[in-house]
């Protein structure tokens, strides 16, 4: 798989991320399934035949950043790994403290398995202003050789231009970002543009919805109908209190199945494709269950513009019902 330089890094990473929030070592979450520290290192022994060289973690994934550690000993220095620090604690998450940093960065690095890590995120945004010293003690970081970059995950343009406005360099924004959730493309991705931070999009697959597994949205799994493209009342598990979008979903994955079938390439290539041809997205954050899936999200095809037309224009209207959802300002704003 090529590479890319990441900018303002020396990082060269390959354009499919794997993302490993299922790496959960049998403990099964609110989201995925238990899947076993050997089936995930299948996962990534794939990943290194299929020339994939860029990890995704964080503390709070459950086991994830132990169990990719022990996946990846023996062969660290070939990779380029990412990881976040940071729990989402509603509406009022406080600030991040130098110490708080500190730990959280010796806790990654023991189950990482590694003296350092390439890129530390930012999990979420505190809903309080004061960002400065979350920022000297990501500096003070990087002045120690513990981490190489900073960035930041799940900021919107108001987070992240409070955290520019305050001095703060990071290199990434991850966000939610694919075809059924196009709120980054009123602000977020101009923005990021504007500033030269690299977006690297997670859920590009919208978590198997675009992949034409699920015949009705009624199939997909609960943990996966929390967010705000389902109905407050799809599952108890919802926290945003909003209505959804389920029709214009519908609709819209109706249409890309045609569209993709008229191509004649699978849903889940057009998809990834997709995204990495929009403007500024440098990279694609995919999990996996099974080594298989990853060579699945590896069939990255060159769309012709037409068909990209077409995928665009048949999920406008979802966009629009969506609308300006992405800053971090409300107790669940993400895509998921």
């Amino acid at each position: 798989m090529e590479r890319i330089t990441l900018k303002g890094t020396d990082l060269k990473v390959s354009p499919v991320c794997l993302g490993t929030w299922q790496f959960n070592d049998s403990a099964k979450d609110i989201t995925w399934p238990a899947q076993t520290a050997d089936e995930s290192k299948a996962i990534v022994d794939k990943c290194f035949e299929l020339g994939i060289n860029f990890f995704d973690t964080a503390e709070a994934y459950k086991n994830s950043e132990g169990v990719l550690g022990r996946a990846l000993e023996g062969r660290r220095q070939d990779v380029v790994v990412a990881t976040k620090f940071g729990f989402r604690e509603g509406p009022f998450t406080p600030p991040y403290t130098a110490q708080q940093i500190d730990e959280a960065v010796t806790k990654s690095l023991t189950n990482l398995k590694t003296s350092y890590l390439d890129i530390l995120q930012i999990h979420f945004p505190s809903f309080v202003k004061d960002t400065k010293e979350t920022i000297e003690e990501l500096e003070r970081q990087k002045s120690l050789g513990r981490i190489r970059y900073y960035g930041l995950s799940n900021y919107g343009p108001k987070n992240m231009k409070e955290f520019m406005d305050a001095g703060g360099k990071p290199v990434v924004n991850q966000i939610g970002y694919n075809l059924l959730w196009r709120s980054p493309e009123h602000a977020m991705i101009p923005d990021c543009l504007k500033y030269g931070i690299n977006l690297m999009a997670y859920s590009p697959l919208q978590q198997g919805l675009l992949t034409g597994k699920f015949s009705q949205l009624s199939d997909v799994p609960e943990g996966r109908r929390r967010g705000k493209l389902f109905s407050k009342d799809s599952t108890p598990l919802a926290r945003h209190g909003q209505e959804g979008c389920e029709q214009e979903v519908d609709e819209a994955l109706k249409k890309l199945s045609e569209i993709c079938k008229n191509a004649n390439v699978a849903m889940s290539a057009a998809a990834l494709s997709w995204v990495l041809q929009q403007n500024g997205i440098e990279v694609v954050i995919a999990g996996a269950s099974s080594p298989q899936q990853m060579v699945d999200n590896c069939k990255i095809v060159q769309l012709d513009n037409e068909v990209l037309r077409q995928m665009t224009e048949a999920t406008d209207a979802l966009k629009q019902k969506v609308g300006l959802s992405l800053d971090q300002w409300a107790p669940v704003d993400r895509c998921e």
